[in-house]
């Protein structure tokens, strides 16, 4: 069981495509992946959901293979179509690496993108995820915003978890919970995403 996210906040300069490498699309997506950003009318959108789909499948394989490098173009991205410009949606699709296999959800919209990606056939799986813009102190916000959907979800008092590690686990009472956990930030955005088992009893 693992799951990793990624959130790309649209309004950060960094993420203007001008600005980047001329080959940086070359380094990253394979030529699928370049193909369908150069027939996309949404390509800047099209372009920050690929990355942050390959970010969130490297996470949720590095708990899997702690020794697992980032090699973007490794990270092959199936991806159905976005929703209209403009429009708030979601994709799904799946990412390939290797033998490794997960299933995919990326959340979009004006302002954001938002990749959860979960090893594959775990059906019934309960997945929690959030994004919430935060002003300072991003690595504590994430974490109060992940144990308050974590304790509402397993009935428990969210100021009795913890979340802590690289990669993090959560904690009640000191003891750790069953659960896959993965935090991102970006710009003015943080989110989360954890995997809670079938039938996760509450504690």
């Amino acid at each position: 069981m693992s799951v990793g996210n990624d959130v790309v906040d649209l309004d950060e300069p960094e993420t203007r495509l001008s600005g980047l490498h001329p080959r940086f699309d070359e380094r990253v997506f394979g030529a699928a992946e370049r193909a369908a950003l150069e027939a996309s009318p949404s390509r800047h959108l099209l372009h920050w959901a690929l990355w942050a789909a390959k970010e969130s499948a490297y996470k949720a394989l590095r708990r899997l293979e702690p020794e697992t490098v980032f090699s973007p173009r490794e990270f092959a991205v199936e991806l159905s179509s976005l929703p209209a410009p403009g429009a708030a949606g979601v994709a799904v699709g799946r990412v390939t690496h290797r033998a490794e296999r997960f299933d995919l959800e990326v959340h979009l919209d004006e302002a954001s993108v938002h990749a959860v990606a979960r090893s594959e056939g775990e059906p019934g799986s309960l997945v929690l995820w959030q994004v919430a813009a935060v002003r300072d102190d991003a690595g504590g916000a994430v974490r109060r915003l992940a144990a308050a959907a974590i304790g509402s979800a397993l009935a428990l008092d969210a100021a009795e978890l913890r979340i802590v590690g690289r990669p993090p686990m959560a904690f009640h009472r000191g003891r750790p919970l069953e659960a896959g956990l993965s935090l991102s930030h970006h710009g003015r955005l943080v989110a989360f995403a954890c995997i809670l088992p079938r039938g996760c009893p509450k504690q």
